[in-house]
């Protein structure tokens, strides 16, 4: 896997240059321009690690914040989660803390640039998988427009993951990426372990772990070492009951239901006063999102089923893994299932296109993604009176300068295409005098008087 990478960044050195510039100018205008709770708060309990250990996760925000140095500034209102989720104990799971943690013991001292610095961090493991998408989807890149357009989605969402929201989900995909690396390099043992750090930095990759068991039931065994990562912590104080909470769909994560796409929505709206539930409503059209996604599904999932002939004289387990294209196509469904569905979610179960072998089933899956993320706007109109007055307002709150951001996305813009042109200008000329050079070596060579 380490010599495809060094290939991999070898290859496209010349892009990921780009990448890096366009990066590096988004981190300080993001910063300024969003209130990054989760990076602010992960930067918050790095540092409590270091004194408080696991018991961390039987805080909540605001004790934590106030059991800390008042000059360490975390006591600020922009290193808590908001109001409606102030009884939420730290949920991450133990490898997104552990990286927060050594990255904040990497860089010590509160406040000044550390919040950039793990913005940086963060936007390297965002570039490493960029070469790891483009080493799994290898000619497809050249050949196949869903593989280019998902290599471009992929791109603005992790660009919005690392520099604009100081997030944990480039280092999720990162490890899930190279699992599935190590999974075609028949490594089976090493992609497992990585899968399982994979999940224990978010849980949403382990619907990559029933592939991965069919095909190699035996190198499960790595996959719960892994866990120990997670199960030994217990043993020190650790409490993942908010981490239950929110998995569970339990009230006592959050009043709020902040997911469009919901269908419980249209049984029992919740009526929110001072972030409590006073009751609850019907309300009809918030089922619309999953009426269109239904029809859509009934429409298109023949595709995805395999024919008789392909599980003919195969054992019970290789049949199963037949119905690989199948399991994979159901699974954006899941995020109908969740009250706490954040838009940039939509996203997270995109890169397993890369398992697909035909290209018409990747570029079916890819629909299917992209239809969500417009159910997911539909939604909010179709739940406008629940959404307009309490979700929505709360979720703007993260834009301090409100309209104004706009223009810091204008001057994102503006600066990522200087940032091109520049990049264009010095390749173009380095090329140029490349082809000088080797214009060159081929007249001396063959014997030519240069002046």
């Amino acid at each position: 896997m380490l010599s495809a990478i060094s290939l991999g960044i070898y290859e496209f050195r010349k892009y990921l240059v780009l990448s890096l510039m366009i990066s590096l100018i988004a981190i300080p205008i993001c910063d300024a321009m969003v209130i990054q709770r989760d990076r602010n708060r992960n930067e918050m309990y790095g540092e409590a690690f270091w004194i408080y250990g696991f018991s961390i996760y039987t805080m909540s925000d605001r004790e934590l914040a106030e059991a800390l140095p008042p000059e360490w500034g975390y006591n600020d209102g922009n290193h808590v989660l908001p109001e409606y989720l102030e009884n939420v104990n730290y949920e991450y799971p133990v490898f997104g803390l552990i990286f927060f943690a050594i990255a904040t013991w990497l860089y010590p001292g509160t406040g000044g640039l550390q919040p950039m610095w793990l913005n940086f961090l963060l936007v390297l493991v965002f570039n490493l998988n960029l070469v790891l998408i483009a080493i799994l989807l290898r000619e497809k890149l050249h050949k196949a427009n869903w593989a280019r357009f998902f290599f471009a989605g992929y791109f603005t969402y992790g660009l919005l993951m690392s520099a604009g929201g100081g997030k944990l989900e480039p280092i999720v995909d990162c490890l899930l990426l190279m699992s599935l690396v190590l999974w075609r390099e028949n490594q089976n043992g090493k992609a497992m372990f990585t899968l399982g750090l994979s999940v224990q930095t978010k849980l949403y990759t382990a619907v990559a772990f029933p592939l991965m068991f069919l095909a190699s039931p035996l190198s499960s065994v790595w996959f719960i070492l892994s866990l120990l990562m997670t199960v030994v912590p217990v043993f020190f104080g650790a409490d993942f009951g908010s981490l239950i909470s929110h998995l569970f769909n339990l009230s006592s994560y959050s009043s709020y239901i902040v997911n469009p796409l919901y269908p419980g929505l249209a049984f029992s709206t919740p009526e929110l006063v001072d972030n409590v539930v006073v009751s609850t409503y019907p309300w009809p059209p918030a089922l619309i999102p999953l009426t269109i996604y239904a029809f859509f599904m009934l429409s298109t999932i023949k595709t995805y089923i395999p024919e008789r002939r392909e599980f003919e004289g195969k054992s019970f387990r290789m049949k199963l893994l037949t119905l690989r294209p199948f399991y994979l196509y159901l699974l954006p469904g899941i995020l109908f299932v969740f009250r706490w569905v954040m838009p940039w979610y939509l996203y997270w179960l995109a890169p397993l296109v890369v398992l697909y072998d035909r290209d018409e089933r990747a570029r079916g899956y890819l629909q299917q993604v992209t239809l969500i993320g417009l159910l997911y706007m539909l939604g909010l109109l179709a739940n406008w009176p629940y959404f307009w007055a309490n979700p929505l307002p709360q979720f703007m709150e993260h834009f301090p300068y409100g309209l104004w951001t706009i223009g810091g996305l204008f001057l994102l813009v503006l600066l990522t295409g200087v940032a091109f042109v520049i990049w264009k200008w010095v390749f173009s000329r380095r090329s140029r005098l490349d082809e000088k050079a080797a214009e060159k070596r081929a007249a001396e060579m063959s014997g030519e008087l240069i002046i």
